[in-house]
């Protein structure tokens, strides 16, 4: 569905100032642009709402923060919600608004060393547990027949990777961007040990709670925000693409790089069902979550909000 940005000094849906302060914890990474957008050229205030961005590193922190009740929403990749649908069904996911299928990286230092998968035994490598980091390197295993490799796992936090793989902690890490962009700025001799483009598509998504104070009239009304945020972006990728790389410290030459890989639409599709059910299944047979504990993975998606609100913003455009 596509839908005419309106521009942030259309008439205001209510004053965003005088409207109670809404947390939404956003994870700093080019996957966040629609939210970052949305904040910065006024999509949020134009819809009435009164948005205030928490920045973390990493979405298993946003979703952690969502459920420690220091936010009211947060962003976060299709594998952190799998991994909790198996522990709490408190959540929601009201939206996807990004996907791509090269953001995540397998990095060495020595790409003599490790020039493919088939050198990484007893390799230590750096992934960040319960997240798409670990979903990643698994799936990158199966596919290439490595999956019964020796290899040991060491579990850092997002923040922690490049600083691993520098200083010798580890040999290899499973990281998503900017952490790859940061790690070979830094250290040139740095190497991907395989590529992996159209590997692995990640889907970056928006999840509230259930039983949330916010209204449903705000709720909505930040899916349509976001909307007007994606129809920006994909109207004036430079201009996005200058922005982003302010608020994120980014080389814009870099980011452009990496934008190629993007994909900025508003969804909540059956591809993120079938994805979502994947990775389930994937964490049963590893033995990561407990099987018993499965749900339909259709009761954590608010297909109704997301109509509605894609239908009024529809009306409202007509």
């Amino acid at each position: 569905m596509l839908i005419s940005a309106c521009q942030p000094n259309a008439s205001v849906k209510g004053d965003g100032q005088k409207s109670p302060i809404i947390k939404i914890a956003v994870s700093n990474t080019p996957l966040s642009s629609p939210i970052f957008i949305a904040d910065k050229k006024g999509f949020f205030k134009q819809h009435g709402l009164n948005i205030q961005l928490v920045r973390e590193d990493g979405g298993v922190k946003c979703f952690n923060e969502l459920m420690e009740g220091n936010v009211d929403f947060a962003t976060t990749s299709e594998s952190v919600v799998m991994f909790n649908s198996f522990y709490r069904s408190d959540f929601i996911v009201l939206a996807s608004f990004v996907e791509s299928d090269n953001d995540l990286k397998l990095l060495s230092m020595s790409s003599k060393k490790f020039n493919d998968l088939a050198a990484i035994s007893n390799a230590k490598v750096g992934i960040v547990k319960s997240s798409a980091s670990e979903f990643f390197f698994d799936s990158l295993l199966m596919l290439y027949h490595q999956q019964d490799t020796q290899i040991e796992r060491v579990y850092l936090k997002p923040n922690q990777m490049v600083q691993a793989l520098q200083q010798g902690e580890v040999d290899l890490i499973s990281a998503w961007e900017p952490f790859p962009y940061q790690l070979i700025k830094e250290s040139p001799q740095a190497s991907q040990v395989i590529g992996t483009k159209g590997l692995y598509n990640l889907s970056f998504n928006i999840v509230g709670l259930k039983n949330s104070s916010i209204k449903t009239k705000d709720k909505q009304s930040i899916l349509q925000a976001l909307s007007d945020a994606i129809n920006y972006i994909n109207e004036n990728p430079e201009d996005s693409q200058i922005l982003i790389s302010q608020i994120l410290n980014m080389d814009k030459i870099q980011l452009s790089y990496l934008w190629r890989d993007y994909a900025f639409r508003l969804t909540l599709s059956n591809a993120l069902v079938s994805n979502l059910q994947l990775q389930s299944q994937w964490a049963i047979d590893r033995a990561l979550v407990p099987k018993d504990n499965r749900i339909d993975i259709r009761q954590i998606l608010d297909r109704q909000l997301f109509e509605s609100a894609m239908n009024e913003h529809t009306d409202e455009h007509q």
